[in-house]
């Protein structure tokens, strides 16, 4: 992606980013009062919140594990907090986390297909659930009578594409990669048609080779990878939920699952480190948005991504100095990545 690009997508997401905050505070969020309810939380709430995180990355592992046959759930964890330090404080930090995770796992011994095949994976069953699960959040708001069909009806084609875009990627999972192809083949056409000239034309060769040894896994593994993730989904649901109370809510659980779809989807957006920025702003509106307290709710969001972002940092950056340290102190030569 050009400089320029990439330039303009910054500061485009900075802008959605200034007014949500700009409109969580007219809407009588006070940021003050938020950090306050933050700070004057017992230790002791703070420390079972950090029980639930925890609890939720080892359950990850799972799918992790079920990814990379051979890999132990210790060192699947290691990885996951080891890639999220990097990612979380570089932009566009996710092939700087990737690389590491390669260095990790060939030092494990490990093959590079076997790594190809297991961030393929593994990534693909966490952007398969972001994008099915904003339809999910839909359905249920409006059967709760949370969100009335009319309001609903503003959300269906997005929620419906995504809803699409997951399934046409979890096909391809399958071994029925054809749809996805001919998806990718309009779209490089349409961005060809779009710059006036041709871009896209090893799309298709690409994805067809990320996809290539997939499926076996995925139909040997695919109870483990529906678990794991329905498992991480439901312990990152549970966290946000004792956010919310520890900051004195009482939230419905549609109105927890519909922030939480919120979030991470917007993690999906890989300009900013770990979706930083819209992830709150998108959490916050939606809580707001459906009459959960402004202030009571921007601490919530702000604890909740205290833990799931901000606390992987030191946490993954020490993980990440042991793992080097081990190898230097046992004498083990340089991994080529």
């Amino acid at each position: 992606m050009p400089k320029r690009w990439r330039a303009a997508l910054v500061v485009a997401l900075l802008a959605v980013t200034a007014w949500a905050a700009v409109r969580a505070s007219a809407a009588g969020a006070s940021w003050t009062a938020a950090f306050g309810l933050i700070g004057g939380l017992p230790w002791a709430v703070t420390a079972g919140l950090a029980l639930v995180w925890i609890a939720g990355l080892y359950i990850h592992t799972v799918v992790l594990t079920a990814a990379l046959p051979g890999l132990s759930r210790g060192r699947a964890l290691a990885l996951n907090l080891s890639g999220s330090a990097v990612s979380n404080v570089l932009p566009l930090g996710g092939l700087a986390g990737t690389a590491l995770n390669l260095a990790m796992t060939r030092a494990w011994g490990h093959s590079r297909l076997d790594f190809a095949r297991f961030v393929v994976v593994s990534k693909a069953c966490d952007v398969v659930a972001k994008l099915l699960m904003p339809a999910v959040a839909l359905v249920a708001l409006v059967a709760a009578g949370v969100l009335s069909p009319a309001a609903g009806g503003a959300w269906v084609l997005p929620a419906a594409g995504a809803f699409a875009a997951g399934v046409l990627l979890l096909w391809a999972l399958c071994g029925r990669a054809a749809p996805l192809l001919r998806v990718v083949g309009v779209a490089a056409r349409g961005c060809s048609r779009v710059v006036r000239r041709p871009v896209g034309a090893t799309w298709s060769t690409t994805v067809s080779d990320l996809l290539a040894g997939t499926e076996g896994l995925v139909r040997r593994r695919r109870t483990a990878l529906t678990l794991g993730m329905a498992g991480y989904w439901l312990a990152q649901g549970a966290l946000l939920w004792c956010c919310l109370l520890a900051v004195g809510l009482r939230p419905h659980p549609v109105l927890v699952f519909a922030a939480l779809v919120a979030e991470r989807a917007l993690t999906l957006q890989v300009i900013t480190p770990g979706g930083a920025g819209p992830a709150e702003a998108g959490m916050a509106t939606v809580l707001i948005a459906l009459g959960v307290d402004p202030t009571a709710a921007l601490a919530g969001v702000l604890l909740f991504r205290a833990f799931v972002f901000a606390a992987e940092i030191p946490v993954g950056a020490a993980v990440g100095a042991g793992w080097w340290a081990s190898r230097r102190r046992n004498g083990a030569p340089p991994v080529c990545a």
